[in-house]
């Protein structure tokens, strides 16, 4: 009887230690998504040209060096289908633990503000080194969802290399960019912009003072605004200044691209680009290459303008996943990003110039802001902006716009009735997206 005691007691002492076996494996189990052999992993998703996607990797390899128990897997991809991805992503729970986002992503994928990581909860974070009303681009609800990297300002950037081959001035007026267009070739227009839409809203914020919708995600604009606009736009692409849907559509394509990377800007058939400054450095770096000078050109204003306005919005932005297992190992990389001393010499000016104070201070005495980088920072400080609603760049409405203008081009629609069937649409358009984002009450 004694030994069976014995037997009793000894099996149930190796019952509970195997237990508490099966209890600690469990919990390391449970964090094995994010971690192998006490190293935690984390994927960090972004878009680009080459020279940035080599900039953020070296970044990447560099912070991994100094922080030898964090392995950071680099997801860059290019500029096209940027929404269905992400939409993708996030309804299969497979977006990365890191990942950049664009301004309307917030209130899209998180109008409550759980829809992404909370980032004040991160110890490691020091979002001290931004401006606290700039911080708000990446809020919803009030919550930080996201760090606005910097501010993204639409200019007009010309290759000053091409004007002086032809012997022409740099333009300060519309008037003059018709002109200067005249002594270019066939075939070659002076500016490149990436939807008609774009063009139209600078005027229109220039003829009104206001943003296209407003804080409601409401129309600002009348149907007889955007038959002004249109007709001025196809005026200057009837003077070679803008460039015609056609031609866009020959030589860039339907998809978002960068047009640093195109072959008739690299060879001077597109003479500059009206773009956000955020792409400034990739255009200059191209140029450069092919031995011309990119500037950033004098901002036109139209006549009767209630001031010399132009779009603004945040360069992209980056957050955190909602439900990510290593916060701390994902908020003292998303810290480094865009704070580390170190981090922005590598990462330098790819992005645009940034707005934390710890990364323009690193990136200045590397001497990195310079030439038309510098030109285009100093015109962001000094511009008189207009915030566009965060929906303003969706592809539904960019599409109405060019299908519009694309109609009058090839002669299916008057100027008139694509104004009409422009405002129509945006406005049909804007009250859903107003809705979805939860912007209308």
């Amino acid at each position: 009887m004694k030994n069976m005691k014995k037997v009793i007691v000894a099996l149930l002492a190796l019952t509970m230690v195997g237990s508490l076996m099966v209890g600690c494996g469990a919990k390391k189990g449970s964090d094995s998504g994010s971690e192998k052999g006490g190293k935690a992993e984390i994927r960090f998703s972004w878009w680009g040209n080459d020279d940035r996607h080599k900039a953020t990797q070296d970044m990447i390899d560099n912070f991994e060096a100094e922080n030898p128990d964090i392995t950071v897997k680099g997801e860059p991809s290019g500029f096209g289908d940027l929404e269905q991805k992400i939409t993708t992503q996030i309804a299969g729970g497979t977006e990365a633990d890191v990942m950049t986002l664009l301004y309307d992503w917030i209130p899209k994928f998180s109008s409550d503000g759980t829809g992404f990581y909370d980032l004040s909860k991160i110890e490691d974070l020091d979002l001290s080194t931004y401006d606290p009303e700039f911080l708000k681009f990446g809020q919803s609800n009030g919550i930080q969802n996201a760090v606005p990297l910097g501010k993204n300002v639409t200019g007009i950037y010309l290759n000053k290399s091409a004007f002086d081959r032809v012997g022409a001035e740099i333009p300060t007026t519309w008037d003059e960019y018709k002109e200067a267009a005249k002594k270019f070739p066939d075939g070659t227009f002076l500016v490149v912009c990436p939807t008609p839409r774009f063009a139209a809203t600078l005027y229109l914020n220039q003829k009104t003072g206001l943003p296209e919708f407003d804080e409601k995600g409401e129309l600002n604009y009348s149907e007889a605004d955007y038959l002004e606009a249109m007709t001025w736009y196809k005026d200057l692409v009837d003077a070679k200044v803008f460039c015609s849907r056609q031609d866009y559509l020959e030589n860039v394509g339907t998809e978002p691209v960068s047009i640093a990377q195109n072959k008739k800007f690299i060879e001077g058939g597109y003479v500059g680009v009206m773009e956000w400054t955020g792409g400034i450095a990739s255009n200059e770096a191209t140029l450069k290459e092919a031995g011309d000078e990119l500037i950033v050109a004098p901002l036109p204003v139209i006549d009767g303008a209630k001031g010399a306005y132009t779009i603004a919005k945040p360069t992209m932005l980056l957050g955190i996943k909602k439900s990510e297992k290593n916060p701390e190992a994902a908020g003292k990389f998303l810290n480094d990003f865009c704070n580390g001393t170190k981090a922005n010499e590598i990462l330098g000016v790819t992005r645009g110039i940034p707005e934390s104070t710890d990364a323009v201070a690193a990136v200045e005495a590397k001497g990195l802001i310079t030439g038309a980088v510098k030109a285009g920072y100093e015109f962001a400080k000094e511009a008189e902006v207009i915030n566009e609603t965060p929906f303003y760049e969706n592809g539904t409405l960019t599409a109405i716009y060019s299908q519009q203008m694309e109609n009058v081009e090839l002669g299916q629609s008057d100027l008139k009735t694509a104004a009409k069937e422009l405002y129509n649409q945006t406005k049909d358009e804007a009250a859903n997206l107003a809705v979805s984002y939860k912007l209308a009450k």
